[in-house]
């Protein structure tokens, strides 16, 4: 036992002189100088590259078995074509490493490895050939030889040791590293310059420090700047794990080719990977972006903030906590300035091809929207849903911050309170949109709608109004200007041509409609316009292919009904519009208090209209307009349509004496008036308008020229009883007599007159035909009586 102990013992004191004196002769009898061009002749050999070593190769070796490299310049030739540069060179390089631990720890210990004034550069010329071509070329000549051999080293390897060495690096340093690319059919340049690469103490499992710094230059885009890294990681190969913690990458860069000439761009945040799970995980991450422009003139921060997790193997991406911050300034912003802020929890699987974003929150200018979003299929046939809502907020106060100008409003409530809710679904086809809940001021919209078929839309709807007061959006009254500019020719025939395209412009978007497919209906409990009163409105609304039918508009209206049909068709050259309206036992009176503050006409009417016309403006409409109208008038008066006092003013015309007093009501009364209304070409034809009343009867016939605004009508008067004349008025009793009543002239100037004159020419005649047969009778006798009759 004593003699192998005393054998194990010397073989380790041989092999201790052996590394003694070899680290004291190969420094003496070896010039590692003698194989420079050996070196050079095998780089020629796999590169057709020409390798320059300058200066002396200086190898060293210490205890415990230690080796140090020093190289002077180096600089490898560029390829063929491309000698106006050298493909790479260096300054000098330098590297330790410490052999014995690898013995004995399977350890490999290497110093810093040092690597001054590094150039590379690369170029593509006009030809699209590129200086690294042959390296590739001379790559892939590798023979079956070669091939074979690899495989019987990798073979032993294997066989050798299936652990990996532990490596430890003391660090590397890189100085004043240039990197330059040149395009010349993209006539481009992209150099990196004074770059600097430090990595401390590199040990596995172990934190080190790590920096990158470079300045960029670029003509195309147009920019320069520089760029940063630092960050404290720890790497363990045998764990597969990698560690970033307190990561801080910085790009702050200039150039016509960003928005504005400059930015300035930060990343942070913890990562680490794991490489046997393949899951990336960034804690606190923060992405912050600076900006400076001065055309368009803003400035301001964009940050965006989240904890991602990314597992590679299985598609999955989560990101919580995300938050997106843009707060800017600038004229060119409404207001000046404005904050946005979107924040929410993001899922994304791509194998089971998901997206769920929820607690969503967008924050801009006064409105808050929350909401979340499910997405399924996302890959082959997308399917989504969510839900919206958006707080209180007022309208005219984020219109008047986005310098959006509202025209005034009588009511200054108006706008100042808006909200909504809803929950939506679809896929690529259609989309539908339920449980709609939206307030505007008092204003409440509940329902539901949906569009289908995105290609060729149609749209569908099912909507009900709480209230719908158009009045209290009505527009304020211009104000009154100081100064006027002076009226001349030429403004006078700029404001008729102004007036003639404002006063008859397009009704219908023609175009729209023949694209427009829809099927919906509106409900309205209580519906105000131009003061007038309208309750629980129905409309459904039917429109294909240019064709739109509002079958049927139904509502209550002032003690009555109301039902319209209407059709328009767009689907020829010229638009047709079709009108078929019935109301029943509507209070006309009340009616016209409310929207006009009078009662010019009273009744309860029943109307029934059939109208047809063509044309896409009012002018044409009116032009062109035919059916027929059916007008039915019962228990009411006439205001401003006095008849029996314009018959007494003509009375006592004729007479020579004065006019009877106006103190009575002026006003006709009647217990029914009916007609038909004939519509041909804008102009309405009537030869049947009848009233009764207790004290006379109307009979009547005439036009009304609509294009021309112009009225032409008689009315033929026949008193059922004596007028009571004033006192001071002596009057003619025109009972049983028809009187000729005309009302005539343009819109603006009508006029009405009572025609008695011939109704007192048969009154003269009647007169003097009495006295006459009188005196006949006094003098003759009863021969004579009732004998003579003009």
């Amino acid at each position: 036992m004593k003699k192998l102990i005393k054998i194990f013992l010397g073989i380790i004191v041989s092999l201790i002189l052996i590394i003694v004196l070899a680290a004291i002769l190969i420094p003496i009898f070896v010039d590692p100088n003698d194989f420079k061009e050996q070196i050079a002749q095998q780089v020629q050999q796999q590169t057709g590259r020409k390798l320059t070593i300058e200066g002396d190769i200086d190898l060293s070796i210490s205890l415990p078995l230690s080796v140090s490299l020093e190289l002077g310049k180096l600089e490898l030739s560029n390829a063929k074509g491309f000698e106006d540069k050298p493909f790479a060179k260096m300054q000098g390089a330098s590297v330790f490493v410490a052999i014995m631990p690898l013995l004995t720890d399977n350890r490999l210990d290497i110093g810093e490895i040092k690597l001054a004034g590094m150039e590379l550069n690369l170029i593509k010329n006009k030809q699209g050939k590129t200086n690294w071509d042959d390296l590739a070329q001379n790559q892939q000549k590798t023979t079956a030889a070669d091939k074979d051999k690899k495989q019987s080293t990798d073979n032993k390897q294997k066989k050798a040791s299936t652990e990996l060495p532990a490596i430890s690096v003391a660090g590397l340093s890189i100085s004043d590293a240039q990197i330059s690319w040149v395009d010349e059919q993209a006539q481009q340049s992209i150099r990196l310059s004074k770059s600097n690469i430090s990595i401390s103490e590199l040990i596995e499992d172990k934190p080190f420090k790590l920096s990158i710094a470079t300045e960029i230059t670029s003509n195309n885009p147009a920019i320069n700047g520089s760029f940063s890294l630092k960050t404290t990681p720890s790497i363990s190969l045998s764990k597969q794990l990698f560690h970033l913690p307190d990561t801080e990458l910085a790009l702050d860069l200039s150039g016509e080719a960003l928005q504005g000439g400059s930015n300035k761009t930060t990343l942070s945040g913890d990562i680490s990977f794991n490489g046997n799970s393949q899951i990336l995980t960034i804690k606190q991450l923060l992405l912050a972006s600076h900006i400076d422009s001065k055309n368009p003139a803003i400035k301001g921060d964009i940050k965006l903030q989240s904890s991602p997790t990314i597992a590679l193997a299985e598609q999955k991406v989560q990101l919580p906590g995300t938050t997106l911050t843009i707060d800017l300034q600038g004229k060119m912003l409404p207001g000046g300035a404005n904050k946005t802020i979107l924040s929410g929890d993001i899922k994304l699987d791509g194998k089971a091809q998901l997206v769920d974003i929820s607690k969503m929150k967008l924050t801009s200018y006064d409105m808050v929207i929350n909401g979340l979003f499910h997405a399924s299929k996302i890959s082959s046939s997308p399917e989504y849903s969510g839900q919206i809502s958006i707080d209180k907020f007022s309208p005219k106060k984020l219109a008047a911050t986005l310098g959006a100008t509202l025209p005034e409003m009588k009511e200054q409530q108006a706008l100042t309170s808006a909200d909504a809710k809803l929950s939506f679904k679809g896929n690529q086809n259609a989309v539908t949109i339920s449980s709609l809940e939206a307030n505007l001021d008092d204003t409440s919209l509940k329902g539901s709608a949906s569009v289908k078929n995105f290609k060729k839309p149609f749209y569908g709807f099912d909507l009900t109004l709480n209230q719908l007061n158009l009045d209290y959006y009505a527009l304020a009254a211009p104000a009154e200007t100081a100064g006027k500019a002076p009226v001349t020719a030429v403004s006078k025939e700029k404001t008729a041509q102004t007036k003639a395209k404002s006063t008859n412009p397009p009704l219908f978007p023609v175009k729209l409609l023949r694209q427009l497919n829809l099927s919906g209906k509106l409900a309205i409990n209580e519906f105000i316009a131009g003061k007038a009163k309208m309750s629980k409105v129905l409309i459904i609304l039917k429109g294909k292919d240019g064709l739109v039918q509002l079958t049927p508009l139904k509502a209550n209206l002032y003690q009555g009904t109301i039902k319209l049909n209407s059709d328009l068709d767009a689907r020829g050259k010229t638009a047709k519009l079709k009108i078929v309206n019935e109301l029943k036992n509507v209070q006309i009176g009340d009616l016209l208090l409310d929207t006009t503050g009078s009662q010019e006409l009273t009744g309860a009417a029943n109307i029934s209209a059939n109208i047809s016309s063509t044309g896409n403006n009012s002018q044409n409409l009116t032009k062109n307009a035919n059916g027929i109208v059916k007008l039915l008038v019962t228990d009411g008066h006439i205001k401003k349509l006095d008849i029996l006092s314009t018959i007494r003013q003509a009375d006592a015309l004729l007479k020579g004496k004065s006019a009877p007093s106006e103190s009575q009501d002026k006003n006709t009364q009647f217990a029914e008036l009916k007609a038909t209304l004939n519509i041909k070409n804008g102009v309405i034809h009537n030869d049947d308008l009848a009233s009764k009343s207790p004290l006379m009867e109307l009979t009547g016939k005439g036009y009304i020229d609509l294009p021309k605004e112009y009225l032409d009508y008689t009315l033929a008067v026949k008193l059922l009883n004596s007028l009571k004349i004033d006192k001071n008025t002596e009057g003619s009793d025109f009972k049983q007599r028809e009187i000729p009543y005309t009302i005539k002239g343009k819109f603006s100037e009508i006029s009405e007159n009572a025609n008695i004159s011939k109704v007192l020419e048969q009154e003269v005649k009647r007169k003097v035909e009495d006295k006459i047969n009188k005196k006949l009778e006094e003098k003759f006798g009863d021969k004579f009586k009732g004998m003579l009759k003009f």
